[in-house]
């Protein structure tokens, strides 16, 4: 979608006085960013569908994209960059879920270490973009009020047997866990 159309399209809104003129690089920006997280998670959901797994990759979106958004991590450079690396790793998610010999000890041990690097390194900030220190404190907390009730519900998963939920969380765990590592050794 060409930034010459979301521009018409914002003029809109302020000619409509739906938004106000002084704020319209903030609603541009905020409308492309979530055309872009609506083309990930579209392209997650077909991905998914090809492997014969969508409600695996949704479960992993819905454990894995509000830590993301808190906890920080590796950031490619460029939009299309990162648009291709989500593809790899749902990819490598779904392979995950598919053909690790899961084990209820498995689960929970991979989960256990993923949540202490993830613990230990959030917010882990990119030179895209830098926290100050009320974002730190806030994303921190946030994020380890997500991690513990993402937790307690693969505790729950687990003993209740549901075995593909619960494996589905852990590797949004570990993804999580791979990207804070990949972030932390590509800091400046």
């Amino acid at each position: 979608m060409s930034a010459n159309f979301l521009d018409k399209v914002i003029d809109q809104f302020v000619e409509g006085n739906i938004i106000n003129r002084d704020d319209k690089e903030l609603y541009l920006y905020g409308l492309k960013q979530g055309l872009i997280m609506l083309a990930n998670i579209i392209t997650m959901i077909m991905i998914g569908l090809i492997f014969g797994m969508v409600w695996q990759s949704i479960v992993f979106m819905v454990a894995y994209l509000p830590l993301r958004s808190y906890a920080g991590g590796y950031h490619a450079k460029t939009q299309i960059q990162c648009y291709l690396f989500s593809i790899v790793l749902i990819i490598a998610v779904l392979f995950a879920i598919k053909f690790i010999s899961w084990t209820s000890l498995v689960c929970f041990s991979l989960a256990v270490v993923a949540g202490i690097i993830i613990f230990i390194l959030a917010p882990l900030e990119d030179s895209n973009k830098p926290l100050d220190d009320i974002e730190r404190a806030v994303y921190k907390k946030r994020t380890r009020i997500i991690l513990g009730a993402e937790f307690c519900m693969l505790l729950v998963m687990l003993i209740l047997d549901a075995n593909q939920i619960s494996n589905c969380i852990s590797v949004s765990f570990s993804a999580m866990g791979s990207m804070h590592l990949l972030g932390k050794i590509n800091m400046p």
